[in-house]
């Protein structure tokens, strides 16, 4: 008996006969797997005659395997002639390059690998042929895995996971886990900034807490570029876990200075873009991009499963201000090679057209500076080091002097000037102190701000209170930025605030005096065109955003069944062909008050909230309780508000309400020493008293002391 025969195993399914008819064709091995094998015939022909004999008793003990065996001739006859046209294409190939023996079998089995592909796709295929199974939820759901719901699927397929903890549903707090196995490899670490009704937040940050209990599978941190929403986390993250941390330099001295702010060492590691490093089973490549800030970069993740390429924040500028294009190439030579997921930018699924070059910006700026006879105050956010270096040389083209001002500002201007990255023309730059040494026409102030953050440069300047800086007259203003989403109302207080001093504002979009960092629809599909994904995960924006760009893929050619649309914690779990989405980790926002990382809950907010809203009343009283003698109350009971009421207007009210407190401390009450329940009837009568006379409701906190 031959070798190749003693390997085979008995065909399980249609896909098995494809595949056993291709090889037979390709490999000259006529038998069907399960026939019974031939020995090789004797010179006597006594084995021809014992095989013969052997077959008549397996036929006269049942009749079941003749008939199985001649269904089975019949469905791989028909196989053969499905797969003649794809199989005999590698075999002509062979004998035209004289291939032999092995070699020739391997290229042929490259081949039949490609036949064996098409016919795994086969059912999803005839689905979007024929439109198969339209009201058959179980097909679809079973069809949407991009394989044949015959086939068992076990978990041990489905190593590789793509976990979102932080910027899918919301804009800000980026955070994605790229998990093969065991092994964790993390991409972005970015906060966001409070909403109007977190009181007293500073911070927000992703819950990482799936991190710390699998800290020790953690093999590395890569940062795309420098902006908050991608780096303001990592200080918080790095001090529970530790792992190398990959980056551009900017990115990373940035980070840095965060790091030295916490008093917090990590293992930073500076990478240039087409590097390649290898951690753990992931072969990371970075990838140049362009965007509001130098130093972005895309990763090309090569896992065993299949490449992933995570585009971050991006836009297509064909005349950036460094000079360093986006690496068109690069990118489409991994179309070209095959993408198993493409992760991409979704802030501007919503807006049409191309996004504006940089340039654009400093030939607004250049005219301005020419038009203006005053001082200039320019604010643009800290980290578009661009709009910085076109300010900077507008100012040095029109003779004024440039002072930075803004703890954010003062900061960037140093990292990204210490690093090359801002160009200084000799004696340009003055100490904000200086400004009043100059006449107001050769003086440019560069500020935070753009936001109206209350404690920003901007900020209090409007309202009077910067010590070196005071708006007045004749000073030009321009705020070259567009208000973040929930950031309006802020920004206009801010604008009226500065016309109210006599300055001359310039804000408006149509002035030219901002683009956005972001890729517009038409860029999207040029990318998605270049990388041509097998799936598509759209990330990084609010979930309108996320099912916009999702549309905007089935719009360049893409399945409704390849674009995933994703929400923070959900686990996408992958193998070559197929995707589901399994399970959930712990995800959400942990917010940072002060000093305390993740101490401030949803119901501190909502006592905040609480307070904000209707002020708090204090009662206090203390009492004595001696042994044989009836309890006594010796100071009280006191009623002290804060935010609720101005007390001197309203001293009735107040006095009504002590008089019902004491109506309700009654010595029994006292004697009873049941003080918690005493405490609660107390706070229900004043909340319906309140209610009654003020129709509000604020915070009352009751205090009994006992001496």
């Amino acid at each position: 008996m031959s070798e190749n025969s003693k390997k085979k195993q008995p065909v399980n399914n249609g896909v098995d006969v494809l595949v056993e008819a291709a090889m037979r064709k390709m490999i000259g091995d006529a038998a069907p797997a399960d026939a019974p094998a031939k020995k090789r015939p004797s010179r006597s022909g006594s084995a021809s005659r014992s095989s013969n004999t052997a077959g008549e008793k397996t036929t006269s003990k049942s009749g079941k395997s003749t008939r199985s065996k001649k269904v089975q001739e019949e469905t791989l006859d028909k196989a053969d002639k499905k797969t003649d046209k794809k199989v005999g294409s590698a075999k002509a190939e062979a004998d035209r390059t004289g291939k032999t023996g092995k070699s020739a079998k391997v290229s042929k089995n490259r081949r039949v690998n490609k036949v064996i592909q098409e016919q795994d796709e086969a059912p999803y295929q005839a689905y979007q042929s024929n439109k198969l199974a339209r009201n058959d939820e179980s097909a679809k759901a079973a069809l949407r895995a991009h394989g044949d719901s015959s086939k068992k699927t076990t978990d041990r397929e489905f190593k590789l996971r793509i976990i979102p903890l932080g910027g899918l549903g919301e804009v800000g707090k980026n955070m994605m886990l790229i998990q093969y196995g065991a092994d964790i490899l993390v991409v972005d670490g970015g906060l966001s900034f409070p909403d109007g009704d977190m009181y007293g937040v500073d911070l927000v940050i992703p819950d990482y807490s799936y991190l710390i209990e699998n800290k020790e599978n953690v093999r590395a941190f890569v940062l795309t570029h420098g902006h908050e929403d991608h780096i303001g986390a990592m200080p918080y993250i790095l001090n529970d876990v530790e792992a190398p941390v990959y980056g551009a330099a900017l990115t990373l001295g940035l980070l840095q200075g965060k790091l030295d702010e916490h008093q917090v060492r990590a293992d930073l590691r500076v990478v240039s873009d087409r590097q390649e490093i290898q951690i753990g089973p992931f072969k990371i490549e970075f990838i140049r991009l362009t965007h509001s800030i130098p130093d972005t970069m895309g990763v090309a993740i090569h896992t065993p499963v299949g490449t992933l390429l995570f585009i971050s924040d991006f836009k297509m500028d064909m005349s950036p201000i460094d000079g360093k294009l986006m690496d068109f190439g690069r990118i489409s030579a991994f179309g070209e090679k095959g993408v198993l997921l493409l992760m991409s930018d979704s802030t501007n699924a919503e807006v049409d057209g191309f996004t504006s070059s940089e340039r654009t910006v400093g030939a607004k700026l250049e005219k301005l500076f020419m038009d203006t006879d005053g001082r200039i105050i320019l604010t643009s956010f800290a980290s578009h080091v661009h709009r910085i270096q076109q300010a900077i040389w507008a100012a040095q083209r029109n003779g004024r002097k440039v002072a930075v001002c803004g703890r954010g500002m003062q900061n960037m201007v140093n990292v990204a000037g210490g690093l090359g990255y801002l160009e200084f023309p000799d004696n340009c730059l003055i100490d904000i102190d200086r400004i009043n040494d100059y006449p107001d026409s050769k003086v440019c102030i560069i500020t935070t701000g753009s936001q109206g953050e209350i404690l920003s440069g901007l900020s209090r300047m409007a309202s009077g209170e910067h010590r070196q800086v005071q708006i007045r007259p004749g000073d030009t203003v321009i705020i070259s930025a567009t208000p973040i989403p929930g950031n309006e109302l802020t920004v206009s207080r801010l604008v009226d605030n500065l016309f109210r001093h006599g300055a001359r504002v310039i804000y408006e979009r149509s002035r030219g005096i901002h683009v956005s960092g972001h890729a517009n629809r038409e860029e999207l599909k040029v990318l998605l065109n270049l990388v041509k994904p097998r799936f598509f995960l759209p990330v990084h924006g609010e979930y309108r955003m996320l099912f916009k760009h999702a549309q905007l893929a089935q719009e360049v050619g893409m399945s409704p069944y390849d674009t995933i649309v994703l929400e923070n914690g959900q686990i996408l779990e992958m193998n070559r062909r197929k995707y589901r989405i399994n399970g959930t980790v712990p995800s959400g926002r942990v917010f940072v008050d002060g000093l305390g990382v993740g101490d401030v809950g949803a119901s501190v907010l909502r006592e905040r909230r609480q307070l904000s809203e209707g002020g708090v009343i204090v009662v206090s009283m203390v009492y004595s309780k001696n042994k044989g003698a009836e309890p006594k109350i010796l100071l009280g009971p006191e009623i002290t508000t804060r935010g609720f009421i101005f007390e001197k207007e309203y001293e009735h009210i107040i006095g009504e309400m002590k008089d019902r407190v004491e109506a309700l401390a009654t010595p029994e009450r006292l004697a009873n020493g049941n003080l918690h329940d005493l405490r609660n009837q107390i706070r229900s009568m004043l909340n319906r008293f309140v209610m009654e006379r003020t129709r509000r409701r604020p915070v009352i906190v009751t205090v009994i002391d006992e001496i």
